[in-house]
């Protein structure tokens, strides 16, 4: 389980960081991995997501995979770490053990894949891996296919201590928090910054971002804000991440991690291409990311 003292259910209401995968040459750049994790640390971040979906994850082999993971555990002196695992559910223990074994304080599980099943099949998958995991676990919830009595079983396992809750059905969400689901885990905004006032509404500050890759001082900033409930300066802090958020969101996403990795360009850090299905920023887009950076305040000094 969690290393002693790692608190896992409180971290979560803090900002996580969805780490991108660096590439050089194609190859996965483990020397800019581990300074972007231990400069987003430092920054005061309060979990670090290894093999997230802004990792490009199911792009990467299971070498890379595991070369994420141990580097991005090299960098972390103090942050909580969260392994994203996927596939199989034999895999995906498999996945967490190695995670364990590097020092991960619990493991991130991505919906399954699989075209087929309803919410009685995730429940089943769910629950063999919260019998047999060697961490704690945070589900990843971003479809509709668990229904509320589905998720309501699944977040009862005594393993999961979070929902990473990206669905667009926030009632959905309500509904569970007043039956009392919140009583074991910790409920997180899994559709970053732009989503933080609807979150907010239901008591919920936590929440996951890729700008914390660029700027964590501005994810932070968004975190300060639903901490004092000051509604001014959430609104405020939010649109200055609205432009990037929405070319993130456009097309289905195939912009989401192009946008992050173009703004670490514009910060002088380089952390090469994206990976098909992914694509590249138009010209368009960097004009549009441009504007949004030179309305940025500046990064408070370090």
């Amino acid at each position: 389980m969690a290393a002693a003292g790692v608190d896992v259910r409180t971290a979560l209401t803090g900002v996580t960081a969805v780490l991108v995968t660096p590439y050089r040459q194609d190859r996965l750049d483990e020397g800019t991995l581990e300074d972007l994790a231990a400069r987003t640390e430092q920054a005061g971040v309060h979990v670090l997501t290894s093999l997230g979906n802004t990792a490009e994850v199911f792009q990467l082999t299971p070498a890379e995979r595991t070369a994420h993971l141990s580097a991005v555990a090299r960098a972390s002196a103090s942050a909580v770490l969260l392994a994203g695992v996927s596939g199989a559910a034999a895999s995906v223990l498999a996945e967490i053990e190695t995670a364990a074994s590097l020092g991960y304080s619990a493991a991130m599980v991505h919906e399954p894949a699989d075209p087929f099943g309803d919410s009685e099949g995730f429940v089943r998958y769910y629950a063999e891996i919260s019998r047999h995991s060697a961490l704690p676990l945070v589900l990843y919830v971003r479809s509709d296919r668990l229904d509320v009595d589905g998720l309501r079983r699944v977040v009862a396992a005594e393993a999961v201590v979070g929902v990473k809750f990206a669905r667009a059905d926030l009632g959905t969400l309500s509904v569970l928090l007043e039956g009392g689901a919140a009583a074991g885990c910790t409920w997180v905004n899994g559709a970053a910054e732009s989503r933080a006032p609807q979150f907010l509404a239901l008591g919920l500050t936590g929440f996951t971002s890729g700008v914390a890759d660029v700027r964590p001082d501005l994810a932070l900033a968004v975190h300060a804000a639903l901490r004092a409930g000051d509604r001014e300066a959430l609104e405020r802090q939010v649109g200055l991440l609205a432009p990037v958020e929405a070319l993130r969101s456009t097309g289905r996403g195939k912009y989401n991690v192009a946008v992050l990795k173009e703004l670490l360009r514009m910060h002088g850090v380089e952390a090469g291409p994206v990976r098909p299905p992914h694509c590249e920023v138009t010209a368009s887009g960097r004009e549009v990311l441009q504007r949004a950076v030179a309305a940025w305040p500046p990064p408070a000094p370090a």
